[in-house]
């Protein structure tokens, strides 16, 4: 299942190959090794650690959401923890591939907007895909709830981040969405995808 995630994300943005994810997937022990006991709560965490070999990456996710994925009915909160760190792996790939910098923020944002697309693009059809656009935005967007406090680093920069894909996943609705300009639809998808933070947030605003 990671995989197929894998594959999609990088079919909707156009992305060089790169080793399958279901490699670098570790256990809890290695997030409490690297990170702590805290982070190990979390049900989805990207290790990164950089040395002068490269960079090295680990996926975590919880036990019970790989349960879910190996039988091959995820619940929805399964699938977009899933698709989470499979963006997380891909767009830190990509930015390194092209030796460009990335920040937590970045990396947050652009896992929002891939949860939608990805649930959007999943399957076919312009009036199902209206109908599971209007779905999805729902289901991420207006039920979300938060690990981390409003008043903490990682509070804020989720909810940043989530405010930001909840303002990009309307405009990309209304803009193409809703009238059936799928084409172009793919092709502001890849800007998006291809453009630093600051200009990420700006476009989100517009």
């Amino acid at each position: 299942m990671l995989s197929r995630i894998q594959q999609l994300l990088a079919t909707v943005y156009d992305l060089h190959p790169v080793p399958d994810v279901e490699c670098f997937v570790c256990g809890p022990e290695l997030v409490a090794e690297l990170v702590g006991h805290d982070e190990a709560r979390r049900r989805e965490v990207l290790l990164v650690l950089e040395d002068e070999e490269g960079v090295h990456v680990a996926l975590y996710l919880d036990a019970e959401v790989l349960e879910q994925l190996r039988e091959g009915e995820p619940r929805f909160e399964a699938l977009q923890l899933a698709t989470e760190g499979v963006s997380h792996y891909l767009y830190l790939a990509f930015r390194e591939r092209n030796d460009e910098p990335v920040s937590r923020l970045e990396l947050e944002v652009q896992a929002e907007v891939d949860k939608y697309a990805a649930g959007l693009l999943a399957g076919n059809g312009v009036g199902a895909i209206r109908e599971r656009s209007r779905a999805l935005r729902e289901r991420l967007y207006s039920q979300a709830t938060f690990l981390d406090a409003a008043d903490t680093p990682e509070g804020e920069r989720y909810r940043i981040a989530h405010r930001a894909a909840a303002r990009y996943a309307a405009r990309l609705e209304a803009c193409f969405v809703d009238r059936g300009r799928l084409e172009e639809l793919a092709i502001e998808l890849r800007r998006f995808y291809r453009v630093g933070v600051r200009e990420k947030l700006a476009i989100t605003r517009q």
